[in-house]
């Protein structure tokens, strides 16, 4: 697995899309007709609906935090409601993460060598996002371990897990959509009995 971004400008943090040498295959695979394709397979269903859950759930936790920065719950109740649905977000993000290292990047990287250094790309990115985890653990952990009558250390690591949780999300939708963008085209082109199996 690469884990350093060949160039600066397409690091996650900083780009705004593909360069358009990974993205030949979307030219003949737009995305407004990847669920109505022929091709499309139930193992490519399923990665959609597994992005999809994850824009979903980050979407909560952005919708849960702007109501704790906005006053309508407090810091308290918003460290008790976010626990359990971060521990399932994150968790659900790492598995995903490594069954595409480790299982599917390589074997797309083998049938298409036109997108290795795309998906290398994408390999860096959940470096990145890896490290992000990481980090919002350790606020959310402070957050946790803040004793209910300390108001100061309740809002300022409820501040600090609200900038992890938008800096969190802010990637992972880069990361979902550029992934869709060279994967699923090529899942659609080479089909998923010669990529998935």
């Amino acid at each position: 697995m690469m884990t350093d971004v060949p160039n600066d400008h397409l690091s996650i943090e900083k780009r705004s899309g593909l360069p358009e040498e990974w993205r030949f295959l979307l030219l003949s695979y737009p995305r407004s007709d990847w669920l109505s394709h022929a091709s499309l397979g139930e193992h490519t269903k399923f990665w959609l609906q597994v992005h999809r859950s994850f824009r979903m759930m980050g979407a909560h936790l952005n919708e849960r935090t702007d109501a704790y920065e906005s006053g309508i719950v407090t810091a308290e109740q918003f460290r008790h409601t976010m626990v359990r649905r971060l521990q399932n977000f994150l968790g659900s993000l790492d598995h995903h993460h490594r069954i595409e290292d480790h299982v599917f990047f390589p074997k797309f990287m083998e049938a298409e060598k036109r997108l290795v250094a795309g998906i290398e790309l994408l390999e860096a990115d959940h470096t990145v996002i890896d490290a992000q985890v990481h980090a919002m653990v350790d606020v959310a952990n402070a957050l946790l371990r803040s004793p209910a009558s300390d108001k100061d250390a309740l809002k300022r690591n409820g501040e600090d897990f609200a900038i992890a949780s938008r800096r969190i999300v802010k990637l992972l939708d880069r990361h979902l959509d550029d992934e869709e963008e060279i994967v699923i085209p090529l899942l659609l082109d080479r089909g998923e009995e010669e990529l998935m199996t």
